[in-house]
């Protein structure tokens, strides 16, 4: 099932985004639709779709509607299931019909890439703003009727291509593009007794399935690991008579709600959808190995039918609940974490008192989960550096960008320092 995403470029110049996506020659393949890579005049094909918005004015302010940064181009990007195993070819052949079908008097650039966890193609799609017959700005082109459209289109081609695909769909009140009608329109939706409930401290069942769901995404490359990480995660899960997931808790079945009804990221589109964003986009920062041990000492911790429901574990006399889970492996994706070594590279240097205290936390849990390896994994004997990377917690935040070399000692895990 192809996933397509779309952003808007509002850049004076189609040269930054161009540069970025042919940069170091990531790109392993392009194609251009009414447009050429250098043309005659040895102009490269930023500078064509520049010229095109001069010359018919779309690239000044619009005296109309004040807007000082009007949309010169837009980016999509094609993501295929990496369980259909497509190649480059099969790509190509897709995303060129897709852009002539629904672009074809605009100028187009398509650059494919590989650069993601497991090496899966996928392809950049820039699109200049000005239809080169009428001279229209793409602005009055993507209604949201014309956005269903082109998605319902991709994954009517993918399936004729013998691809998987979402189902299409024609109703004019979806929220997103190309998804199925959500019971709600809002990413999480909260009732007013719900939220009343939440304020005054107390549990809400409602909520303890939305972050048992969304550990379980996170715990998760696909539909079939999504269903095993809801089991280890003490979850029911079924299907309706609409094809919708309804989910209850293992330890109270009673307790089931549909997850179109707690808000539009917890459907089944939603779901599946966040699933093959974050395999398009390599966000999983634990393999597949870890998943399935982290599954494990999950499943084997559970206290079904505990004094209270909220709680997911216990180990070691210390409780946890799918929250604490779910925020460390934010956490962990965020900072780039893969070793309890990294937990410690992580605390050098000042920060607020709530990041360290929140970091401490989801180094205790990672400890106790056992999921994460002691060390890093080295390469010709040095360790892989760590990312930098942004934390925020609260209201207070620290940057840090604490980078590996090969004077970086391996620790022993022991607890976090307190600064």
């Amino acid at each position: 099932m192809p996933e397509l995403k779309a952003k808007a470029g509002s850049t004076r110049s189609v040269r930054g985004c161009i540069a970025y996506l042919t940069r170091n020659g990531r790109d392993i393949a392009s194609d251009f639709i009414n447009c050429s890579e250098i043309d005659e005049e040895e102009r490269p094909v930023w500078k064509q779709m520049d010229e095109v918005r001069f010359l018919a004015g779309n690239d000044r302010m619009d005296e109309n509607h004040g807007c000082a940064a009007p949309r010169t181009f837009e980016h999509f990007i094609i993501s295929p299931d990496p369980r259909d195993c497509v190649d480059l070819n099969t790509l190509q052949a897709l995303c060129k019909a897709w852009v002539e079908k629904y672009f074809g008097e605009y100028q187009a650039a398509i650059y494919y890439h590989d650069d993601n966890q497991g090496r899966i193609p996928h392809a950049h799609i820039v699109v200049n703003n000005t239809n080169i017959r009428t001279r229209g700005r793409i602005t009055t082109l993507l209604t949201k009727g014309y956005c269903r459209r082109m998605n319902d289109g991709l994954q009517d081609m993918a399936r004729a291509m013998g691809l998987s695909a979402f189902e299409s769909t024609a109703s004019r009140s979806e929220k997103r593009v190309g998804g199925p009608v959500p019971a709600t329109i809002q990413d999480v939706a909260r009732t007013r007794e719900e939220l009343a409930i939440i304020d005054a401290g107390a549990y809400s069942w409602k909520e303890d399935i939305r972050q048992r769901l969304r550990c379980a995404v996170k715990l998760s490359w696909s539909s079939e690991e999504f269903l095993v990480s809801c089991s280890a995660l003490g979850l029911g899960v079924r299907e309706d008579k609409k094809g919708e997931w309804v989910f209850s808790l293992a330890s109270h079945p009673t307790w089931q709600v549909s997850g179109r009804k707690i808000g539009f990221d917890f459907s089944r589109y939603g779901i599946e959808r966040w699933l093959a964003r974050d395999r398009a986009l390599g966000r999983r920062k634990i393999g597949a190995e870890a998943a399935e041990h982290m599954r494990d000492a999950i499943a084997s911790s559970i206290s079904a039918g505990g004094p209270t429901p909220s709680i997911l574990g216990v180990i070691d006399g210390r409780r946890y609940t799918a929250k604490d889970v779910a925020d460390m492996l934010d956490l962990c994706e965020d900072l780039d974490i893969r070793s309890m070594d990294d937990f410690h590279d992580a605390s050098v240097g000042p920060m607020a008192a709530e990041a360290r205290e929140e970091l401490r936390a989801s180094w205790r849990l990672a400890r106790d989960l056992g999921h994460l390896p002691e060390h890093r994994q080295s390469m010709d004997g040095e360790r892989l550096r760590r990312k930098r990377a942004s934390y925020a917690s609260g209201t207070s935040a620290y940057r840090q960008g604490y980078g590996y070399g090969s004077a970086v000692p391996n620790r022993t895990n022991s607890e976090i320092p307190e600064r």
